[in-house]
């Protein structure tokens, strides 16, 4: 059962500031949307664990397509300092419209609509998301895009704002882009800006929580002596990064219950994205700071947010630190903390930048009444 608590029990020096100063919270960072043997995907669960072990990853969560059989089979739970959970990935009859099925255990039978199998998921104690909602490709007839098009849907909890296998994908568009095929994580830029205009557009009316996805699948191509992998999964999981603000007071729960916790974690929206590329972002710090100096982490508090306030943003990497209200950019920083004095209510968001290339993504902080702006 060593897992959760190891992490969440790790010496003081190792837990971020408004851990140590406040004990509130404890980050935990892990990859999302990994695919295994059960479904498309190339590597087997003990594989899987040693790699995510070996990356320091906190969690893992695999979604293999319209499959639950790793969790069937006993592979969810805690693994020393790693802990794993088991959704699964569903799609409508056309093959489009994905969505992230977590904590749920069962599949769904619907394949109709998205709505309907949005209700079901949510009514059988699953959250969901919106998987690679903005894929656009038309180059590869093998590897066609699978956008979601449902916008009217409700119910969901979120969506994947960053997808690094999408990204990957969209950007072989030539015989020229091909040497991205020997460095798969080199050239990752950062969220499309129609998604992010769209993230901003859904949390105008209600909070829409973000998070980020390796879509692991570890293809390989070839035959014989000239076969070769691409995204070795090791590779794989030092992409794209989910970073969760966990209650410390979970640290010496089961698993089932530090599960729920991540779940809530991930629903609400309370931590952030990264790119590991880029350098490891555990220990960031981004948080909401009262003026009696409580701190919230970002998405959904349970606080009805008000002002004054400000927000506390502190990075173990110098970079370039962008606050963004209601879609516009208002402040800009180069350095390793800002604090930045909110004025007006609106949707507030987080970006780092590293080497003009996107390295953080906080998700939202509402402040206000909906309809925010």
């Amino acid at each position: 059962m060593g897992g959760i608590r190891k992490i969440l029990n790790k010496p003081e020096k190792e837990f971020s500031a408004a851990s140590n100063k406040h004990g509130l919270f404890s980050e935990v960072s892990g990859a999302i949307h990994i695919h295994t043997r059960f479904s498309d995907g190339e590597v087997d669960f003990p594989e899987l664990v040693t790699a995510a072990k070996e990356v320091g990853l906190d969690f893992i969560v695999v979604t293999d397509h319209m499959s639950l059989e790793g969790k069937e089979k006993g592979f969810e739970g805690f693994y020393e300092t790693l802990f794993v959970v088991i959704g699964y990935e569903h799609n409508d009859s056309n093959n489009k419209n994905h969505y992230l099925a977590i904590g749920t255990d069962k599949v769904i039978e619907e394949q109709d609509s998205p709505q309907r199998y949005i209700d079901l998921i949510r009514s059988a104690g699953g959250i969901g998301f919106l998987a690679h909602p903005a894929e656009e490709r038309q180059y590869f007839k093998k590897y066609p895009s699978y956008p979601w098009t449902e916008w009217d849907v409700s119910g969901y909890d979120g969506i994947e704002v960053w997808n690094h296998m999408s990204e990957w994908v969209e950007n072989l568009k030539s015989w020229r882009s091909f040497i991205r095929i020997f460095y798969p994580r080199r050239f990752l830029k950062g969220v499309p800006p129609g998604l992010l205009k769209k993230w901003d557009e859904l949390n105008r009316t209600s909070f829409i929580s973000g998070i980020g996805g390796v879509d692991a699948h570890t293809f390989t191509y070839g035959k014989g002596f000239f076969k070769f992998q691409i995204f070795p999964i090791k590779v794989e999981l030092k992409g794209i990064r989910t970073h969760l603000y966990i209650p410390d007071n979970i640290s010496n729960c089961e698993f089932v219950e530090a599960k729920d916790a991540c779940l809530r974690a991930l629903k609400n929206g309370n931590g952030y994205i990264s790119n590991y590329r880029q350098g490891d972002a555990k220990g960031t710090e981004l948080f909401l700071r009262y003026a009696d100096d409580t701190l919230v982490p970002p998405g959904c508090s349970g606080r009805n947010p008000s002002l004054p306030a400000s927000l506390s943003i502190s990075i173990p990497l110098e970079a370039e630190i962008r606050v963004i209200r209601n879609g516009v950019q208002v402040s800009r920083k180069v350095g390793v903390y800002h604090n930045f004095d909110i004025t007006g209510n609106g949707l507030y968001r987080i970006e780092v930048f590293r080497k003009k290339k996107a390295w953080i993504y906080s998700n939202p902080f509402p402040i206000g009444s909906y309809p925010l702006y």
